[in-house]
């Protein structure tokens, strides 16, 4: 079998921001299913790291199904150049698993910064934005693809410091949200779905979701009947 070879019940997903704990779990739950995984990283050794931890060294089944790239996702250009290489080896793309993420809050309203700003709506949303329009007439044509993006609880219900990280988890699932309308609009091919997963957030602890417990509803969207998930915003995390 050749380095890009994929098996027919083989599902091609990217992973983006696939060297944090998220994205880690979530690359491992798909490899454990058999998937394509494309894991996304800025950092090459990162990413090295992350193929030792998943596959070993030996060149074994599960090793030729993990493909780590290296890519800027705030680079649009970048990121066009990655989907047509993605396209070009396996023909297809059925899932875009988006985990790029962060943080950055104040003790007050005021104390948020320009920079905060840049920093947040560059991470959270431009990214989003470049991936999903890089790939999404690709994950269209799948006829089964599953986009997903991992948001916060506090962007609906946001507080003073928290102005920021808020408002860019709120633009990023707006985004979603038209992307889910692209998807189920009338020209469109029936299967594929966009959704936003909602957390307090990531860890351990009360009112935590686990990364392992993301990567698994994650891996479970591949499955879902699209015209049951599309659009929608689902809480991972336990109410009191």
């Amino acid at each position: 079998m050749s380095r890009y070879a994929v098996r027919p019940a083989q599902r091609v997903v990217v992973v983006t921001g696939a060297t944090g704990v998220t994205g880690r779990a979530t690359c491992a739950a798909l490899l454990a299913r058999g998937e394509r995984v494309v894991a996304v990283g800025r950092d090459a050794e990162s990413l090295r790291e992350l193929s030792d931890e998943l596959t070993g060294s030996d060149d074994d089944e599960m090793a030729a199904s993990l493909d780590t790239r290296v890519c800027d996702l705030l680079d649009g250009e970048a990121v066009r150049s990655l989907a047509e290489e993605v396209v070009t080896a396996y023909g297809r793309v059925d899932g875009l698993f988006h985990l790029v993420g962060g943080w950055r809050g104040g003790a007050s309203f005021t104390s948020s910064t320009d920079d905060d700003w840049r920093w947040l709506s560059g991470n959270l949303v431009d990214t989003l934005r470049h991936t999903t329009l890089a790939l999404h007439d690709a994950l269209l044509a799948s006829g089964r693809g599953r986009v997903a993006i991992v948001s916060a609880a506090a962007a609906a219900q946001p507080t003073a410091g928290n102005a920021a990280y808020a408002s860019a988890k709120a633009a990023a699932e707006t985004w979603v949200a038209a992307l889910a309308d692209s998807f189920g609009g009338q020209d469109a091919t029936p299967g594929s779905a966009a959704v936003v997963g909602v957390v307090k957030w990531i860890g351990d602890g009360r009112s935590a979701t686990a990364p392992a417990e993301v990567a698994d509803w994650l891996a479970g969207l591949l499955d879902s009947d699209a015209t049951g998930v599309n659009g929608s915003r689902v809480d991972l995390f336990a109410r009191p």
